[in-house]
């Protein structure tokens, strides 16, 4: 199934993607370089588009964010998704609402870039359809 190729790829580009950013630009660290894993505080859950879950769709999404010296993601970018464009848009909105522990090197909060995956299988007993959230 495409979620296991999208859940071997968040491990490859775990494991390829130590940089951090920052000649001439505010420096944003990846965690992996630095060695920290962001600890998340609020996940930001997504909710289940409604026609994907009565069309009886799956999928997964690999998000990009960047996280401020607050623990809070200022940036989000659809990385992977399979099926394209069919949860991307709630993932986006998930990553934004997330909050992380700050990150610190040398006791200074910096900002870290990260990737959230996210897998949308509808037996998943924490997901809610985004009506039945909308309603409330």
């Amino acid at each position: 199934m495409k979620i296991f190729g999208i859940i071997a790829s968040v491990v490859i580009a775990l494991s390829v993607s130590a940089f951090a950013e920052g000649e001439g630009t505010e420096r944003i660290y990846d965690y992996l370089k630095i060695e920290q894993i962001p600890e998340m505080v609020d996940t930001g859950r997504p909710c289940y588009p409604d026609s994907a879950y009565k069309a009886r769709c799956e999928g997964a999404v690999l998000v990009d964010v960047v996280i401020d010296e607050e623990g809070k993601v200022v940036d989000a970018k659809v990385a992977e998704a399979q099926p394209e464009g069919v949860f991307d848009a709630v993932a986006l909105d998930a990553a934004l609402r997330c909050r992380f522990e700050p990150i610190k090197i040398d006791g200074k909060a910096v900002k870290v870039r990260y990737r959230i995956p996210y897998i949308f299988d509808r037996g998943q007993y924490n997901l809610k359809r985004c009506s039945k959230i909308n309603k409330k």
